[in-house]
């Protein structure tokens, strides 16, 4: 993967930990896409300045530079579909409410972070009850 220069400051939990944990450790936050992509529009730019309107040379100048803007657009497209699915599925399987319910909330909320709308869902949802282990009876 030559198109990636950044690693996200810290791993992702696993599927095992709480998911207020997952939030608050950065799992769902924006990957470091964006930030890539905006390195490489600057390097493109400054490449077009320096080049100028020689269009044989500044193509073979910002051909590699293109394919991995490219490839980040799309492991950024790719990563954000995941993040999403996954965000809905654990917010359905912690709070009592439907895909509906979810779709309607989400697009509504206007406040300044996803733990802030994790409280909100409790509060206004409440939790799911999570089902005891059975315990062998002897």
């Amino acid at each position: 993967m030559w198109w990636r220069s950044f690693t996200l400051r810290n791993p992702p939990l696993s599927n095992r930990h709480p998911f207020r944990d997952r939030i608050l450790n950065g799992d769902f936050d924006l990957g470091p896409y964006v930030y890539e992509i905006e390195l490489v529009e600057h390097k493109l730019n400054e490449t077009h300045a320096r080049i100028g309107h020689d269009e044989v040379q500044l193509r073979e100048a910002v051909q590699m530079d293109k394919a991995r803007r490219k490839r980040l657009q799309e492991d950024r497209d790719k990563d954000e579909f995941n993040k999403l699915a996954e965000l809905r599925r654990c917010f359905l399987a912690e709070f009592k409410m439907t895909k509906a319910q979810y779709d309607r909330e989400v697009v509504k909320y206007r406040g300044p972070d996803l733990i802030n709308f994790y409280y909100r869902m409790e509060d206004r949802f409440g939790k799911r009850a999570v089902p005891l282990k059975k315990v062998p009876t002897f």
